[in-house]
């Protein structure tokens, strides 16, 4: 999947009876191909209510932030994508508040680098492991 264009995946806040229930770490993966030079989205995520408002603020750790480049994460709105089955498929079309993860490459660097993060929510409802591949080119 080439997330220049397409969003890595959004999560959903777990909830039941108003408790957060521990989860097992999920693993999750991606790929991305950025441009040399470029500054690249390469993950995004938000929590988001059936009624597209807020549930909670990702939670993202660099676990691994590759050997090429360097990673950024920033709070700010986003365009969520859940499946159509989904009751919060509605939001889809609507930004919200969310994280993003950025990757610029190093200097003249092009080939294949690997990023591992951790996310979770403000009420730690899941933890996700992300490993997203990049391959920078010209």
């Amino acid at each position: 999947m080439n997330v220049r264009y397409a969003l890595f995946y959004s999560a959903l806040l777990l909830l039941e009876g108003g408790h957060a229930q521990a989860q097992a770490i999920e693993k999750e993966s991606t790929s991305a191909t950025v441009i040399s030079g470029s500054r690249t989205v390469i993950c995004q995520s938000s929590f988001v209510h059936p009624d597209c408002t807020t549930a909670a603020l990702p939670r993202l750790k660099v676990l691994d932030g590759g050997k090429h480049g360097k990673i950024q994460i920033v709070h700010e709105k986003v365009f969520p994508n859940f499946a159509r089955s989904s009751p919060r498929y509605k939001c889809n079309g609507r930004k919200v508040d969310g994280a993003v993860v950025y990757y610029t490459p190093g200097a003249g660097f092009t080939g294949s680098d690997k990023v591992r993060l951790r996310e979770s929510s403000e009420s730690e409802a899941g933890v996700w492991e992300i490993t997203a591949r990049v391959t920078v080119v010209d």
